[in-house]
This record gives C-alpha cells, sequence and structure tokens, in this order.
C-alpha cells in the first residue's frame, strides 16, 4: 500500500532535516521526503492499512509541530 502527500511549507528542506529518523530498525512503514520549492512531498509504504495510517498520522503530527516551532 502507497500514500503520497503534498503539503505546503515556507521552508521544506529544513523540516525535512528535522525529521530524519534516529532508528530505522524499529519501523512499520517506509517514508520517503522530498522537497520542491515550498512543497514537502511525502510518500508512505507500508504492507498494511493499519501501518499506512500509522506513518501518516506520526508524520502529519512532526510536520505540524515543526511549521509550529518554526513560526514562533
Amino acid at each position: 500500500m502507497k500514500a503520497e502527500i503534498e503539503i505546503e511549507c515556507k521552508e521544506p528542506k529544513i523540516i525535512i532535516e528535522s525529521l530524519k529518523p534516529e532508528n530505522k530498525d524499529l519501523k512499520k512503514f517506509d517514508i520517503e521526503l522530498k522537497a520542491e520549492k515550498d512543497k514537502l512531498k511525502l510518500e508512505i509504504k507500508a504492507e498494511n492499512i493499519s501501518s499506512l495510517l500509522a506513518g501518516i498520522n506520526s508524520y502529519m503530527k512532526l510536520i505540524k509541530v515543526a511549521t509550529d516551532v518554526m513560526e514562533v
């Protein structure tokens, strides 16, 4: 299963750097992050829907926190 998401943001490269996983061994899903001008692109792949949703929810929350911190 795969999900692709585009999010508009001011500094996508900074957000990508802040979201790099520390431990790649403990994963239920694979994620690829790309920066394009004022957009952050996510591609999440997982074996089942629950893992895919976990990946989407986790990264959407982390991106929200990162963008909120950058605005302060």
